[in-house]
């Protein structure tokens, strides 16, 4: 017996448009998302604030239960993650390093995201960065229509058409139901004291506001974790080619070293000779150069990442990379004698124990980068960035409050 045509390709449309269980499920996970976050814009709550990313992970996690799991990376990504968003629940941290806090548990929240639905290979570590960029300003955008199919999906299909449309006649029927009878509360005497106060108190604007900012919210999510579940692989960076001949490189970096020769030669005849700059006092030696030495710093490993990502591995630019992590050394031995030049002078603060915590995972970034020099298969960038991540959760779980109030009333300074 012959098929119908017409009906064939109306049943491969349907089954294309048909959504998977969990993909409809997705929708309710998303529309939790936007009620925490409608919550916390709200009341600007902290604590809402940090409650709102731990739905946000249990939401994607409970999609991709299985990949989490098996993934050491991603394990390897949730705990600081988890312990940043307890830690910044308890709001017990300095205001100095809140906002710092803020923005690394979604930047966590991204890279975790990527790193479960994407395959990363050593040397591939571009594509995480690419896969980040594009979970903001790509895939939040492209699943659109998905999220509205899945509302279709979950009211009823076409061979249930009544009770679809009655479960959309119910939702668009309640909300203006209360409007309405909110509207006929605020006029009217009779229907106020019928109803109750909580009719008349209710503010139709803002309670549609809120509907908007759920939806809006929801909307993004959902095509977001679409995408990132179900969504096509991101494609492969093609190989990084490690072409760049002796002399650019070598050439860079012999000038910059030029420059820290002369600056070291400075720098024992300031600190270890004990004579400072004319009109300077320690203190004002301190504070002057500290924030430009950090900036050289990220130069160097800027430098230096680059250097061993794109040159030869040849024996003289292995010297070259070998002395700029030596003249980092140098110039962070230099900022931290400054430094604490200047809590000596001044006492503790957050802003200066930060730097000192920040030069440390400098000096451990130039170790991993001596490694890294002599042994190719070293994944630098891969343990730098992790490196700063368990940094930054364990600076964070230290009582600073409490180590500079002991520190400054030992040595009778103030704050």
């Amino acid at each position: 017996m012959e098929q119908n045509p017409i009906l064939t390709n109306q049943q491969e449309a349907q089954k294309r448009t048909s959504l998977t269980k969990p993909q409809l499920w997705l929708l309710g996970g998303a529309i939790l998302i936007g009620i925490m976050f409608e919550r916390f814009t709200d009341q600007g709550s902290i604590v809402l604030y940090s409650a709102f990313w731990l739905v946000v992970l249990a939401v994607f996690v409970a999609f991709n239960w299985k990949r989490v799991i098996t993934n050491k990376t991603v394990l390897a990504l949730i705990l600081p993650t988890l312990l940043l968003c307890v830690l910044n629940m308890l709001d017990y941290m300095d205001s100095d390093i809140v906002g710092f806090t803020s923005l690394a548990i979604p930047a966590l929240l991204l890279t975790i995201g990527v790193f479960t639905t994407q395959e990363i290979t050593y040397k591939r570590e571009g594509k995480a960065a690419l896969g980040v960029l594009r979970a903001v300003f790509v895939k939040p955008f492209t699943a659109i229509g998905t999220y509205f199919r899945a509302y279709a999906g979950v009211l009823g299909r076409k061979k249930d058409a009544s009770t679809r449309h009655g479960w959309i006649g119910f939702a668009i029927g309640l909300p203006l139901m209360i409007v309405v009878l909110a509207l006929l509360s605020s006029a009217d005497a009779g229907m106020e004291n019928l109803l109750g106060q909580w009719f008349r108190d209710i503010n139709v604007w803002e309670w549609f506001w809120r509907i908007i900012v759920v939806f809006v919210t929801s909307l993004l999510f959902y095509s977001l974790f679409y995408n990132l579940t179900w969504g096509k692989p991101d494609a492969d960076l093609a190989p990084v080619r490690q072409d760049w001949k002796f002399a650019g490189p070598g050439v860079v970096i012999g000038l910059l070293l030029a420059a820290y020769a002369l600056f070291t030669y400075v720098q024992f005849t300031y600190l270890f000779g004990k004579t400072l700059p004319i009109d300077l006092t320690y203190s004002e030696y301190a504070r002057d150069g500290f924030g430009q030495f950090l900036a050289v710093t990220l130069i160097n490993f800027t430098l230096l990442g680059l250097s061993l990502t794109k040159s030869e591995p040849k024996k003289a630019i292995k010297v070259l990379q070998t002395l700029l992590i030596a003249a980092s050394l140098i110039v962070l031995v230099s900022a931290a004698w400054r430094m604490l030049l200047y809590v000596g002078a001044y006492g503790l603060t957050i802003r200066r124990v930060l730097p000192l915590w920040l030069m440390l995972y400098f000096v451990f970034l130039a170790v991993v980068g001596v490694v890294r020099v002599y042994r190719e298969q070293t994944p630098f960038l891969r343990i730098g960035a992790f490196a700063l991540v368990y940094w930054y959760a364990l600076f964070i779980c230290i009582d600073w409050s409490t180590v500079m109030l002991t520190y400054n009333l030992a040595r009778g300074l103030g704050g």
